[in-house]
Formats: structure tokens, C-alpha cells, sequence
């Protein structure tokens, strides 16, 4: 299945805004969002391409689930760096 660039473009923009919904959650002490985004990030990254976003996805979730800011921190960087990159890269 191919996707459009302009798809992706989309895809990665809204991880964007999810990524800054990350970090003020990571600040309130709400894991339920890591687990949510982590969640959703892990069954739709390989459908747009990005098969690391996924990767990343099971990542959040999983810290969210034991509640480990510090590895919540390391992988919402993580997967800045990623989706800056890859828009980089369309």
C-alpha cells in the first residue's frame, strides 16, 4: 500500500502536536495520556511508514503503564527526534 506524501506530512504533524500533549502530561503527573498516545502510536506508525514510531509507541506505553517519568522523559524525545527527522526526509 502506498501512502501519500501528503498523508504522511499530516501524520507527522499531528505526532507533533501529541509529542507537546506528551511533555505538559509528563508534567501533571497524567500517565493515561502515554498510555493512550503510546497505545494509538503503536498500531498506526507502521501503517504511514514508520515502523520506529510504532516501536516507540509500545515504548509509552508501557512507561505509562509503571508510571516512569524518567523513561516517559527519554522516549518523548526520542520520538521528537524521530518525527523532526523524518518530516525532514518527505
Amino acid at each position: 500500500m502506498h501512502i501519500l506524501v501528503e498523508h504522511k506530512k499530516k501524520y507527522l504533524d499531528r505526532r507533533k502536536s501529541e509529542i507537546e500533549e506528551l511533555k505538559q502530561s509528563l508534567n501533571n503527573n497524567d500517565f493515561d495520556i502515554a498510555i493512550n498516545i503510546g497505545h494509538r502510536l503503536k498500531g498506526n506508525g507502521e501503517t504511514f511508514g514508520y515502523p520506529v514510531i510504532s516501536a516507540l509507541g509500545i515504548s509509552l506505553e508501557q512507561a505509562g503503564i509503571v508510571k516512569d517519568k524518567e523513561k516517559l522523559r527519554e522516549v518523548i524525545e526520542q520520538l521528537a527526534k524521530n518525527v523532526e527527522q523524518s518530516l525532514k526526509e518527505i
